[in-house]
């Protein structure tokens, strides 16, 4: 079984959170946003929670490749060689599917949730598109053709992706001599900027040097602006995920032929056809670079309620994740929190929706924790089935809508 860096760097991760985010209170450098930083972290949830419910599905072509159709046994018999082969090849690999991903619409729609933070810090590393998964592993076959074994891939690649954990923060300037070969937290901010000659620069993983070879390379001067050219105004996990794929709905259904609407999918996300304007991206881009960004006002009972929804709802997708269980609980367990962590995203925007959506959530999670207690005669299924009429209780309390809205910052 191969090892997963990944999961095994989830506690690193929120050290470094931590350790940012002291010291970004000390010198007061607004590093941080509440509602932002809590949409980070439950769109990475999101995706983890994909990769776990489809792992079998999603590796399933890598392992076909590499018993039908792989070239050579020599790496099985050397495996210091096969690992390293695989960590520069796996490297290299999501350098192409990272610039796929920008340079087609589709991929677009795969990889956009990453980008739509405003701010910069490492909790943004943990912000994923759930969608990315399903587009990303078919880049990797060639890696079992030549015959790498498939947990030799999986860890090199989870070393590839912890590895650009560091990298997502304005707290480290240039390293120096290291800037040549290494992707750095100065040459990955380039790679979230929205400035003009940002966009579509500096894909690199782990390695710069691909973008330097391949002409992809911008190197830091002013600092960037962060985000999307165009905002997603949404702290919504599940809106996140859908505003993007929403507008090509709408961009594919406008276009006159068919087989427009293919290239308007596989083709890059500002294509149009001969005859139809062309927006002006970096016009966009430009005008992005004096936008305030989007934020809400909550007041402090919506704030703390926000926050203990979060948590709890946090609590069920965080179990598949590290416990052996069947599928189908893990299947119920990451649509209870995929529902709860959306349903946070509306109640600090105020959405209409979002009150009723949560108590009929609420009441769901209490009554099946009434039926568990009674049928396995479990005491502590009663605890949950209090938590939840609690939970219940207090959201009805809060402060009608209208007092709370979204607002951009001044």
């Amino acid at each position: 079984m191969a090892l997963n860096p990944i999961v095994l760097a989830v506690p690193f991760y929120f050290v470094g959170m931590g350790v940012e985010a002291a010291i970004n209170r000390k010198l007061r450098a607004g590093l941080y946003s509440v509602d932002d930083s809590l949409n980070n972290l439950a769109t990475g949830l999101f995706q983890q929670l994909l990769t776990v419910l489809a792992a079998a599905a999603l590796m399933a072509p890598y392992y076909w490749v590499y018993e039908h159709a792989r070239v050579t046994d020599w790496f099985g018999a050397h495996p210091v060689i096969a690992w390293v082969t695989a960590f520069v090849l796996s490297d290299f690999l999501y350098y192409l599917f990272h610039r796929w991903s920008h340079e087609s619409a589709i991929g677009w729609f795969s990889h956009v949730v990453h980008h739509q933070s405003e701010e910069y810090n490492l909790s943004v590393a943990l912000r994923q598109d759930a969608w990315q998964p399903l587009f990303s592993t078919w880049f990797y076959v060639p890696l079992a053709l030549l015959g790498l074994p498939p947990a030799t891939f999986a860890t090199a690649y989870g070393l590839v992706i912890v590895y650009q954990f560091w990298i997502h923060t304005r707290l480290i300037g240039r390293v120096g001599p290291l800037e040549w070969i290494f992707n750095t937290p100065s040459h990955h901010r380039v790679h979230h900027g929205v400035d003009p000659k940002y966009l579509d620069k500096n894909y690199a993983g782990v390695f710069i040097l691909w973008d330097r070879l391949l002409g992809t390379f911008e190197p830091e001067a002013e600092a960037p602006t962060y985000g999307t050219i165009e905002p997603v105004e949404s702290f919504n996990p599940g809106w996140v995920h859908l505003a993007y794929g929403a507008k090509l709905a709408r961009k594919v259904a406008a276009m006159p032929t068919l087989w427009d609407r293919v290239q308007a999918v596989v083709r890059s996300p500002g294509w149009v056809p001969q005859g139809v304007p062309v927006e002006d991206l970096n016009a966009l881009a430009a005008e992005r670079l004096h936008a305030p960004k989007y934020t809400v006002t909550v007041s402090p009972p919506r704030r703390r309620f926000v926050l203990a929804s979060f948590v709890l709802a946090m609590i069920p997708g965080a179990l598949p994740l590290g416990l052996p269980m069947p599928y189908w609980t893990k299947l119920a367990l990451s649509a209870l929190s995929v529902w709860g962590l959306t349903n946070v995203g509306g109640v600090t925007e105020q959405r209409p929706w979002a009150v009723p959506s949560e108590q009929a959530r609420l009441a769901l999670l209490g009554v099946a924790a009434l039926a568990l207690a009674a049928w396995t005669r479990q005491s502590w299924w009663l605890a949950a089935a209090a938590v939840a009429w609690a939970m219940s209780t207090w959201l009805s309390q809060l402060s009608p809508r209208g007092s709370d809205t979204p607002h951009p910052a001044p």
